[in-house]
C-alpha cells in the first residue's frame, strides 16, 4: 500500500512515495508546478514525470497507490483543484486526491499530517496560513514578489542587494554585503549586479542571496542584522493577523516554522520566535520534522481513511 505526496513549489517540486509508516520508498524532484505561473500542459507533463518516477523507484504500479496528496501553489481556485484532481485520476485510477495549496502541505509536514495550527513559510517568497479546530481558514501574505511578500527570500534578497547600492553611493552605510555578494556572484565590482539582477527572469536568483544575511549578521554586519529583524517583524506581524482571525491568540496549538530560510537561518528563526512568543504564548513551536511531501501523503492517507469511514 502506497501513498504519494507532492509539495509543488514555486521554484521545484518534490514527489515522494511512501509505505503506511511513513518511510520513504523514493523520491525526486522536478521543476515548478504552479499552475498559476507555468502553462498547463508542462505542469501536468511534471507531475506525471514525477509519479512515474518514484512509482519505478519503489517499483510499484499505478494501481498500488490508495493515495495522493498534493500541496501546490497557485491551487486557491477550486476550478484549478478540480482540474489537478482530474489529472490524478487518469495517473492515478484507483487512488484518493486530495489536493491543497502548498502551505497545507507544510503544516502537515509539522504536525505530522494533521491539519490543525498556523504554519509561517519563508522560501523564495512568504505566506502564513493556519486552520482552526472547526476547519476554519485564514491565511496573509503569499501575494507575491510586487505585491508584497515581505519576510520571504525575494524581499530579504532585494534589501540585501539596495542595501549595497545604498553603500555604493555613499547614502547609506557601509556593509560587510557587498564583499560578501560580489565573491558569493563571482562578481568583480557593484556595477556588474546590474546585468546580474535583470538579465534573469523569475525571483528565485534574487532569492538565493538571502542567507548571506544570516552568514554577515553572524559576524556582526549591522546591515544584514536590521535586515533580518525587518523580515522578522514583518513575518510576525502576518503571523499575528492570522493567529488573532482564528482566536487562537490564547490557545494551545502548534505553531510551524517552515522554508528554507526558517529552517536553515538561525538568526531569522531566533528573532521570529521572540515576536512569536508575545502573540500567543501557549503555542508549541515546531521546525518540521518531516519533508513537506511526506506530509502532504500523510494528510492525503489520513483523509482518504475519514472518506471511508
Amino acid at each position: 500500500m502506497i501513498t504519494l505526496g507532492i509539495d509543488g513549489g514555486g521554484t521545484k517540486t518534490r514527489c515522494v512515495a511512501v509505505n503506511e509508516e511513513g518511510e520513504i520508498l523514493a523520491t525526486t524532484t522536478v521543476g515548478s508546478t504552479n499552475i498559476n505561473a507555468i502553462e498547463h500542459g508542462v505542469v501536468r507533463e511534471r507531475l506525471a514525470e514525477a509519479v512515474v518516477t518514484v512509482l519505478s523507484q519503489a517499483s510499484a504500479e499505478p494501481a498500488d497507490v490508495v493515495a495522493v496528496g498534493l500541496g501546490m501553489s497557485g491551487v486557491g481556485r477550486p476550478a484549478d483543484a478540480q482540474l489537478v484532481r482530474r489529472w490524478m485520476a487518469e495517473m492515478l485510477p484507483r487512488a484518493y486526491a486530495y489536493v491543497d495549496n502548498d502551505a497545507v502541505a507544510a503544516l502537515a509536514s509539522g504536525t505530522g499530517g494533521d491539519l490543525y495550527g498556523v504554519v509561517i513559510i519563508s522560501g523564495t517568497g512568504m505566506i502564513v496560513f493556519g486552520v482552526d479546530a472547526e476547519g476554519r481558514r485564514r491565511r496573509a501574505g503569499g501575494w507575491g514578489a510586487i505585491l508584497g511578500d515581505p519576510g520571504g527570500g525575494f524581499s530579504i534578497g532585494a534589501a540585501i542587494l539596495q542595501s549595497i547600492t545604498a553603500a555604493t553611493d555613499g547614502s547609506g552605510p557601509p556593509t560587510a554585503l557587498t564583499a560578501r555578494v560580489l565573491d558569493y556572484l563571482g562578481l568583480r565590482e557593484v556595477q556588474d549586479l546590474i546585468a546580474w539582477t535583470y538579465g534573469q527572469s523569475g525571483w528565485a536568483h534574487v532569492a538565493g542571496l538571502a542567507h548571506l544575511a544570516e552568514a554577515c549578521a553572524a559576524e556582526s554586519d549591522e546591515v544584514a542584522f536590521r535586515i533580518l529583524a525587518w523580515a522578522a517583524d514583518n513575518l510576525a506581524q502576518r503571523a499575528e493577523a492570522v493567529i488573532r482571525g482564528l482566536g487562537l491568540e490564547h490557545q494551545h496549538f502548534p505553531l510551524v516554522l517552515a522554508g528554507g530560510n526558517l529552517t536553515r537561518g538561525e538568526l531569522l528563526r531566533r528573532l521570529l520566535t521572540i515576536r512569536l512568543e508575545e502573540v500567543a504564548p501557549h503555542a508549541e513551536i515546531i521546525t518540521p520534522y518531516l519533508d513537506a511531501a511526506v506530509g502532504a501523503a500523510l494528510l492525503a492517507l489520513k483523509m482518504a481513511w475519514k472518506e471511508r469511514e
